[in-house]
């Protein structure tokens, strides 16, 4: 029973941790998020950790639901739902948010999930929020997940400690469960690399009459020029893909590869807007070792940027689930450590200090 418990925990803990790492390389909630504003108190208040059924995406009046809406998520309330979407608000706002801001009806492409409340009451974890925005960084989250996989795999490794009621003498640390560490540690660093040589790049410029007085100042209409450089600061090659949109209009070079310490030059052509504004474009840079063909690694990014490193995780799981099983090496003992015995006065069990 107490293995199945934490087969439980362990599966829990993976799904929220690979949903963790997955909602931050693809820069959106997946399976948990925060309120950053007072806007659903007193249901969800500033800083409130809550739960999010991603599976869940045509939810009912009533529901409190995730969405995008331009490059910003929202957790609010469904209101009504017409032809055209849901109408949402916020549980402390007067007016809807169609009414307020002008945003359109929500529709179902934009919803990221809706929030687990079991019996209309919102599970949230009051004020987590305020620590993760202030105090983690994203190099912070995954170092946390990473502890958590860790002590996952070694609460895994040490479930044999106990059989049949009886405690075993020693804690063993075998190597099935060093080998799951190693590999863990190897994915995650693999994945922390991808990350953080993933860059968003603003270009900076203003669009005014008065275009060309000073550096960075344009004409309305007029087509400019700036550009790049990227570096590659890994220790191994990387492959770099270059992602732009409106109102950039063309870019040298989409996707090339760096060695070690090198750097790529590229140019960005942008059409400046018509209407006079100090603007800011941005340009997304995406890296990958690789392990996989040029050839597939452009189709794969095609598809989407997380794909590719999806691919690789992949590749080296498989790679490493080989060398296990063609090792022939299993349940050996790595560490035996002998566990402290009784308190010389029996029926009292030693107190251990955590």
């Amino acid at each position: 029973m107490n293995t199945l418990v934490e087969y439980a925990v362990l599966a829990v803990l993976g799904v929220l941790v690979i949903g963790s790492l997955a909602g931050a390389l693809l820069d959106r909630p997946v399976f948990m998020s925060y309120a950053y504003s007072g806007s659903m108190t007193p249901t969800i208040d500033k800083g409130d950790l809550f739960f999010i059924n991603p599976l869940a995406r045509n939810p009912d009046v009533g529901d409190v639901i995730v969405f995008k809406v331009g490059s910003t998520w929202t957790v609010h309330r469904v209101v009504a739902i017409t032809e055209d979407g849901y109408i949402t608000r916020g549980d402390n706002n007067v007016a809807s948010d169609q009414q307020s801001h002008n945003i359109p009806p929500i529709k179902k492409d934009q919803i990221g999930g809706t929030v687990i409340a079991p019996g209309g009451h919102v599970i949230t974890v009051p004020k987590v929020g305020n620590y993760i925005e202030s105090g983690l960084s994203d190099r912070g989250k995954i170092l946390l997940g990473a502890i958590l996989i860790v002590v996952g795999i070694l609460a895994f490794g040490s479930s044999e400690a106990v059989r049949g009621g009886k405690r075993k003498r020693f804690f063993t640390l075998k190597f099935r469960t060093l080998f799951m560490l190693a590999s863990a540690f190897l994915l995650l660093m693999v994945a922390i690399s991808i990350f953080v040589s993933w860059e968003v790049i603003p270009i900076e410029y203003s669009v005014t009459s008065a275009g060309g007085a000073r550096e960075g100042w344009y004409q309305p209409g007029e087509e400019f020029q700036t550009e790049i450089t990227v570096k590659n600061n890994n220790l191994y090659p990387m492959r770099y893909y270059v992602s732009v949109q409106e109102p950039v209009t063309g870019v040298s070079s989409e996707e090339f590869g760096l060695s070690r310490g090198g750097e790529e030059d590229f140019t960005i052509t942008i059409l400046a807007p018509q209407k006079t504004s100090v603007y800011s474009t941005k340009v997304k840079v995406n890296a990958y070792p690789p392990v996989l063909p040029d050839s597939v690694m452009d189709t794969l990014y095609r598809v989407h940027p997380m794909v590719p490193l999806l691919a690789i995780l992949a590749v080296i799981s498989a790679f490493l689930g080989a060398m296990y099983v063609l090792s022939g090496i299993g349940n050996e003992d790595v560490v035996r450590i002998r566990r402290r015995r009784h308190s010389k006065h029996r029926g009292i069990p030693e107190v251990f200090k955590v």
